[in-house]
């Protein structure tokens, strides 16, 4: 809520603001009154204008679904699962459940950027530092050793020569390295997040987290909706606009499609090939039994932790990756250096 141009408030202020709006509903106080309340909190503030939109929202279309949709600040995810939450009565649960997610998601960036901005930090300095020797500092040791006289014989030559090569290759490197980085942010900042996704689903990591991601939506609304007496059919059309990539809206546009020809939810969820094989046969039974809602709910569960552990997997493969890339550095640093003191150091002797 920085400004009308936001395109999206930060995770650590949709888990505020979701956890206050629990806390209004567990309290009692009407939803127009509560979001009037957090509109006035936060009028002397840089986010006042989004809050005002939640609240004339409210007044005017009666729902926290209309608030948020009208803001046009909050993540899609979370502004449809209000809206599932509204229609299945279960508004307050479904806001504190949204708060815990917005709060390790929050952790989760903070951790993302502690493993990354440090190394590049890193990265920039050495590149300076690797600029300035090979087009400052390496010429003119050149210059001194030609002007002892000696001349440069075959080896010295060699040696120098290298060691010129090795600083420009190890900058041109580091150049690519941060130019790639800056294209990326530059990328995102433009509104490319769907691009950047679609590219990274080549890497095998990045493509499982999303499909556990998919996995535990669809099981966290099928079970919320089911808890609450609607129709799977209802569920089933909501879910393509709560999933993280075309890939998985395909699958969800398929559930859908076979259950209104069959009517066998656990038949097009197989076919559909949204869950592990285990996880297919557990939807079965539950179906079977009645107890498809408290079965959902446990897979939802068990995604959750498989998604919170693949984005940690996921953020500890990335300092060590920057941590190679700065030893390398390093490396084309000394060896820039040292060669052209050896063959000097060869000259003399």
């Amino acid at each position: 809520m920085k400004d009308k141009k936001s395109k999206s408030l930060p995770a650590a202020e949709v888990s505020l603001f979701c956890q206050q709006a629990a806390m209004i509903l567990k309290a009692g106080i009407p939803l127009y009154d509560g979001m009037e309340v957090l509109y006035r909190n936060y009028k002397e503030t840089p986010y006042a204008g989004a809050f005002q939109k939640i609240y004339e929202g409210v007044r005017d279309g009666g729902t926290l679904y209309e608030g948020v949709k009208a803001a046009g600040f909050f993540p899609k995810y979370m502004v449809h699962m209000v809206h599932v939450g509204e229609t299945s009565g279960e508004l307050d649960q479904v806001l504190e459940s949204l708060g815990d997610y917005y709060e390790r998601e929050s952790r989760m960036q903070a951790s993302i950027r502690s493993a990354v901005v440090y190394p590049l930090i890193l990265v920039v300095l050495m590149t300076v530092v690797m600029a300035v020797l090979v087009i400052r500092v390496l010429p003119i040791f050149t210059e001194v050793f030609l002007s002892l006289g000696t001349g440069l014989a075959g080896t010295e030559a060699a040696v120098l020569s290298g060691g010129l090569a090795a600083g420009r290759i190890v900058l041109a490197a580091a150049a690519v390295l941060l130019t790639f980085v800056l294209l990326l942010f530059l990328i995102w900042s433009a509104g490319g997040k769907r691009i950047l996704l679609r590219a990274s689903q080549i890497l095998p990591p990045v493509r499982r987290l999303l499909d556990n991601q998919t996995a535990q939506r669809f099981a966290e609304v099928i079970a919320m909706v089911l808890a609450s007496g609607y129709h799977l059919e209802h569920a089933l059309e909501l879910l393509p606009d709560l999933l993280p990539d075309k890939r998985n809206i395909r699958k969800a546009k398929k559930c859908l499609a076979y259950m209104e020809q069959n009517g066998d939810f656990a038949a097009a969820v197989e076919q559909a090939s949204i869950f592990h094989p285990l996880h297919e046969k557990m939807i079965r039974v539950g179906v079977e039994s009645g107890q498809t809602d408290r079965v959902m709910e446990r897979i939802a569960g068990i995604y959750e932790i498989e998604v919170d552990e693949g984005i940690h997997r996921l953020v500890s493969w990335i300092e060590p990756a920057l941590v190679a890339v700065l030893t390398l550095i390093i490396g084309g640093i000394l060896l820039s250096v040292m060669l052209p003191l050896v063959s000097i150091m060869m000259s003399i002797s």
